[in-house]
């Protein structure tokens, strides 16, 4: 007889458990039009995430969309005991590219970002720190595809004298 309420008591408890919906993702993300072509927006936004240490997938079904798996934070044996227990931060990107006309493409990125507060803790969504964020990487896309247009520290001392005179 406890035998049977217990198993009764276990069935109920992993049924309330499972019967919630997933929580929904809350990632950084941004959205923006890029003067370029789908191919090079592409290329460009795999080698940034590649050269970041995200392993980078295209999506099977879909050829516009691009997904990482989580970065890697070191190299040798041991970063899968980062990314899933060791670690306090993990990250990944989802991106979508578009066709916006011949010469111009949707870039939409979303990076999401998991941490912890301790070894045994569970990983939680969280905004991701600047340096881990969708703006850095849609900057890090530009200045690949070379839309990113850099000053100089000589050439802003220029234009701050010229502006002096």
């Amino acid at each position: 007889m406890p035998i049977t309420v217990l198993f009764l008591l276990c069935v109920a408890l992993l049924i309330t458990g499972c019967a919630g919906t997933p929580p929904a993702r809350s990632g950084d993300s941004t959205d923006t039009v890029l003067t370029a072509p789908l191919d090079q927006v592409k290329i460009a936004l795999v080698s940034v995430l590649s050269t970041d240490g995200y392993p980078v997938r295209t999506g099977s079904d879909d050829h516009r969309i691009v997904m990482t798996g989580y970065r890697r934070e070191s190299e040798g044996w041991w970063d899968w005991l980062l990314k899933s227990r060791f670690g306090v931060e993990r990250s990944k990107v989802e991106a979508t590219v578009s066709p916006e006309s011949q010469d111009t493409t949707r870039l939409r990125i979303s990076v999401i970002y998991e941490a912890k507060d301790h070894l045994w803790s569970a990983w939680r969504e969280t905004t991701p720190p600047p340096h881990r964020g969708a703006a850095l990487q849609l900057r890090s896309v530009k200045k690949a595809l070379g839309l990113l247009s850099v000053i100089s520290p000589d050439g802003l001392r220029f234009r701050i004298a010229r502006l002096l005179d």
